[in-house]
């Protein structure tokens, strides 16, 4: 007997349809999964085995062929699980389907329904297709309800599954069901019960700038470099402040948009997180280790997954201690930096990802962090500080907008009583300008313009013209340089409140652009 279920697969960020085709015939007992399945779903037919055994079926001793349309498509991940298990049922006579549902979901050996990534793609592809009654885990329910128009079942089990698909009439002869399946219909918006743990540590909470003393230069490119969405380097001794300062970074962020909260929340769920944030509209915030593999920066492994560059995407990758960085994950920045997206090519396939993110970075001028300082001698050996900032290579320090030199705080300066000014000031500030920025540029911040726009945006004056002229002469500025100055003159002369770019902002955009590694390199 054939039975044919409807289930849904990941490619990249999205989701495509596929039918899981299963016949039971005489012959001898064995199970064939054929459709370019790889390891994980080979290994299919011993959960599929032990589920409906442990839940209360019949494995059928016969001939079990699964075929997974379209053949020619590799298929990947244990999503596949219950559409299998409930197509053996209807094949071998156990249950007779009622009704059209797709499944989505991973067995385990007791009968159990398991949480899977890149839900939220899947429901989508399969409710454009017109499979708008979903059955799925009971953990991932909140992540599908994102998407309007589709009924929703959440399964804790695999007899919870086959008594959906019988319906009310059916029979089944597993088990008696633990408990009735949980229903949520994301067209009435009722409230989910069951939430996909969080399955990434908690990250601590985000400073204020309050407790930020002195480095008012600092702070001061920190706020352009947020409001314009900027790249951002800091560059000091231990103990300047700079991983503090960066810290306060969350806390000065403006929250995502409904477009840009769908894009965070489909990458979140192909990579198996969960949720970000309580309303879903916190940008992201990634401040991986210096030990930092580089397939885990940039994404692959064998469901070549999204790697951090894309879980910043719209967000943050701050990069501490950037020069202890391996050179290869440092240089894998770079088409994301200019091109906002990442693509992964392997022996299994390709896919591409968006990865439209902002780079902080902080940094240390040697390896002892002295280098430079005016009271304390650099104990590095002769030309070690050379080969520590070669470590980070020119064409990645040329896409970094803004380099700031970080000084020592005298002790005085961090035990006076005098206030900075707090994150929830420069908050507002920031999100005046970037709402201005995108108003004027639609919807482009300052740090994505290409030429011909970010030209009519600057509307230069005639000394700023001029400026720009003759530093890019004497400095030998290259194209990329040029175009990032203009990108941050702007930016300041956003947050002035000045509609032309004028040659103060000019001067205060290349004093933001100090390279202070490439300049030390070259004297």
């Amino acid at each position: 007997m054939l039975a044919t279920l409807v289930t849904a697969v990941i490619s990249g960020l999205r989701g495509e349809l596929v039918h899981v085709e299963v016949d039971v015939a005489p012959g001898l007992p064995v199970c064939h999964i054929v459709g370019l399945p790889d390891t994980a779903l080979s290994e299919a037919r011993e959960r599929v085995r032990g589920a409906l055994r442990n839940a209360g079926f019949v494995y059928p001793l016969s001939r079990i062929t699964v075929n997974l349309a379209p053949a020619d498509r590799r298929k990947r991940g244990a999503a596949y699980d219950l559409a299998i298990a409930v197509g053996i049922l209807v094949a071998s006579g156990q249950i007779q389907a009622r009704g059209s549902w797709a499944l989505l979901g991973e067995l385990s050996l007791a009968g159990t329904v398991l949480p899977v990534p890149g839900v939220l793609p899947m429901v989508a592809t399969l409710a454009r297709a017109g499979h708008r009654r979903i059955a799925l885990p009971a953990w991932d329910l909140a992540e599908a309800s994102m998407v309007d128009g589709v009924e929703l079942v959440g399964v804790e089990g695999l007899d919870d599954a086959a008594r959906l698909v019988a319906g009310p009439r059916g029979r089944t002869a597993g088990a008696a069901v633990r408990r009735p399946p949980l229903v949520v219909s994301s067209r009435s918006g009722a409230a989910v019960a069951a939430v996909r743990p969080e399955a990434e540590p908690a990250s601590l909470p985000p400073a204020d700038l309050a407790e930020v003393r002195g480095q008012a230069h600092a702070r001061w490119a920190l706020e352009v470099a947020l409001a314009g969405g900027h790249n951002l380097l800091l560059c000091g001794p231990p103990g300047a402040g700079k991983t503090l300062l960066a810290r306060c970074v969350p806390g000065l962020l403006t929250p995502l948009d409904d477009e840009e909260a769908q894009e965070v929340a489909v990458i979140r769920s192909v990579a198996g997180l969960g949720t970000a944030g309580a309303d879903g509209r916190q940008r992201p915030w990634r401040a991986p280790h210096h030990t930092t593999s580089y397939a885990a920066m940039v994404g692959g492994g064998p469901s070549l997954g999204p790697g951090l560059v894309s879980l910043a995407h719209l967000g943050v990758l701050f990069l501490d201690e950037l020069a202890e960085f391996s050179r290869d994950v440092l240089d894998a920045l770079r088409q994301p930096l200019e091109d906002g997206t990442v693509e992964i090519v392997r022996a299994s396939g390709s896919v591409r990802y968006p990865a439209r993110l902002q780079l902080i970075a902080a940094t240390n001028p040697c390896r002892c962090g002295w280098h430079g300082d005016a009271d304390r001698p650099c104990t590095c050996p002769t030309g070690e500080p050379e080969r520590y900032a070669r470590r980070v290579s020119g064409p990645l320090l040329d896409r970094i907008d803004l380099q700031v030199r970080m000084p020592r705080i005298d002790p005085m300066e961090l035990l006076a009583p005098r206030p900075s000014e707090a994150s929830d000031v420069v908050r507002v500030r920031i999100a005046a300008v970037r709402a201005l920025a995108w108003a004027r540029n639609g919807a482009l911040p300052n740090a994505r313009l290409p030429g011909p726009a970010l030209l009519d945006a600057c509307a230069l004056t005639a000394a700023a013209a001029i400026r720009l002229r003759d530093v890019a002469q004497s400095e030998g500025l290259s194209a990329r340089s040029l175009h990032r100055v203009l990108r941050v003159a702007r930016t300041i002369a956003d947050l002035r409140g000045c509609a032309h770019v004028d040659d103060e902002d000019i001067r205060a955009a290349l004093a933001l652009r100090d390279d202070v590694l490439v300049r030390r390199l070259a004297s």
